[in-house]
């Protein structure tokens, strides 16, 4: 084999291998931390799935479907569960999300939100009482470009009607979660 063709091949070689490379979804080293931080909006698709009353105690099942904005770009399905005896009410959602976080190829993961809300300045509209939850990933359930994923962090609203709520998590991936060891 001659030098031209050496070289050429050599070269085709390593162009290929940019290209692949250039094709790779983000990957945080171990012992990263991703912060993420925006707003989302949630719509609570009616009517509730159901609703049952045992005494002051108030239980519901609903869907509502999120946009985020900011570092998360995407959509969550969450299936909440209410249980309110006013003033106080609890929250427990499983959902999932899909979309794409800043610098990574979309993916999808499952999370769950624990929620404790005041009610005392109620009644509310649906949905609409101020609230801080803490959001956490379900290790070991991110896919395509947010496979390893796990972390959480708080959503936080002031229950204003049409106001987002504010969202900030910190991600990490791989080895830094105890699922993907």
């Amino acid at each position: 084999m001659n030098c031209k063709v050496l070289a050429s091949s050599v070269a085709l070689i390593l162009s290929t291998a940019g290209l692949v490379t250039i094709a790779q979804p983000r990957a945080a080293g171990a012992g990263a931390e991703i912060k993420a931080v925006g707003t989302l909006t949630t719509i609570l698709l009616n009517p509730d799935i159901a609703q049952r009353t045992q005494g002051n105690l108030v239980v519901l099942s609903r869907y509502a479907l999120s946009t985020y904005g900011g570092s998360l770009q995407g959509k969550t399905l969450t299936l909440q569960t209410v249980v309110r005896e006013d003033p106080v009410g609890f929250q427990t959602n499983t959902g999932q999300f899909w979309g794409t976080l800043e610098g990574f190829e979309p993916g999808s993961f499952s999370f769950i939100v624990h929620n404790v809300v005041d009610r005392s300045g109620c009644p509310c509209p649906p949905g609409f009482a101020p609230f801080e939850a803490k959001f956490v990933v379900v290790e070991g359930t991110g896919s395509g470009g947010l496979q390893g994923i796990c972390g959480g962090g708080t959503l936080k609203t002031d229950g204003t009607p049409g106001a987002a709520t504010e969202y900030a998590y910190t991600f990490r991936f791989g080895k830094d979660c105890k699922a993907n060891d």
